[in-house]
């Protein structure tokens, strides 16, 4: 076909141009739209819950004079206690028995961590190990998920919880996570992740009052984006020492000690991404792991089973020699393959 000359060839070219921005402006849309969905349906959910417990109970709920007075620290010894509970569950269940396979649980506690997990933060088991086994294989590299290196560490801070949900629904990811065994306990997490969040807000709700119960319901939401993604995959992948030249770059900020305690041991990242297999993230005298002591005394009772731990014995520190490459033995088959399949 011959082209006649009075068309525009940069008519042509823009065309095309807008033809291939389009997808991506759709697909921005659509994931901006199911966001702001997820957010607001729970939102109107407490609305209704709150006009309804304010008519029954009482705006001040069950427990009027409960923050009459300390309210400041009572809350403040809520939130912290919640935080390190929340993010306990979260690194042993999820992080170093389903993801890196350091160390195993029966059934049954297996099952209470991914319900109180379901609880504060409505994350499933699935979602959460597809993802974290994707940031690994890509860590701080342009396809790392939350990477403060690409998209800065305000950015992962604050929002970070945003590109979880959007990496979470992506083609690589879920084919990660359609290879990762689940029980029907873990299969109804995964499809209804507002019942817990909506139970945990209204059982607050009822106890202190819409207003208060609602504030303090979005204080424990806020705890896994803020200390999980936010402390550990963005100011540990920015600042603090490294006993490894790993490929990315991961720091240890376990001398955070409190800090390091809340988040269960969690801030010696550089360690972990050296040795992601082992369940023990302490790898020299001064670093404190509370995580591998509550694995310790949980082995001690039967309730707990250590795979994989690190042993400067076996694998001394050495700064200039980078860290082997992780694997991931679900059906024995390494990331990098699962990925690609």
């Amino acid at each position: 076909m011959i082209v006649p000359r009075c068309v525009n060839i940069c008519h042509l070219q823009n065309s095309y141009i807008t033809a291939l921005e389009k997808p991506l402006f759709y697909k921005g849309m659509k994931n901006a739209l199911k966001i702001t969905c997820a957010v607001l349906e729970p939102f109107l959910g407490f609305a209704v819950l709150g006009t309804c417990i304010t008519v029954g109970i009482g705006p001040q709920g069950l427990f009027p004079g409960f923050l009459a007075h300390g309210a400041v620290w009572k809350i403040g010894l809520y939130l912290m206690g919640m935080t390190h509970i929340t993010i306990t569950a979260m690194s042993l269940c999820f992080h170093r028995m389903h993801t890196h396979q350091g160390v195993t649980f029966p059934k049954w506690l297996d099952h209470l961590m991914q319900s109180w997990l379901a609880l504060t933060t409505g994350m499933s088991k699935l979602d959460w190990v597809s993802v974290h086994i994707y940031h690994h294989a890509h860590s701080d590299q342009e396809k790392d998920p939350h990477s403060p290196k690409h998209k800065g560490l305000a950015r992962i801070f604050f929002f970070g919880v945003y590109d979880y949900v959007v990496a979470k629904d992506t083609p690589e990811v879920m084919k990660l996570r359609k290879k990762i065994p689940e029980d029907r306990y873990e299969s109804f997490l995964k499809k209804n992740p507002l019942i817990g969040p909506i139970f945990t807000a209204a059982v607050l709700a009822v106890c202190f009052g819409p207003a208060v119960g609602g504030g303090i319901a979005l204080a424990t939401f806020a705890i896994s984006p803020l200390f999980a993604v936010g402390g550990v995959n963005a100011i540990a992948h920015a600042i603090g020492y490294r006993n490894y030249e790993t490929t990315d770059e991961s720091r240890n900020i376990g001398f955070l000690f409190i800090l390091n305690w809340m988040i269960c041991g969690e801030l010696d990242h550089n360690n972990h991404h050296a040795h992601p297999k082992s369940c023990s993230f302490r790898h020299r005298w001064y670093e404190f792991d509370v995580g591998y002591f509550y694995i310790q005394l949980l082995s001690l009772v039967g309730w707990a089973k250590v795979k994989t731990v690190y042993s400067s014995k076996r694998t001394p520190i050495l700064r200039s020699v980078p860290a082997p490459e992780p694997t991931y033995d679900y059906s024995e088959i390494k990331i990098r393959e699962k990925i690609e399949a």
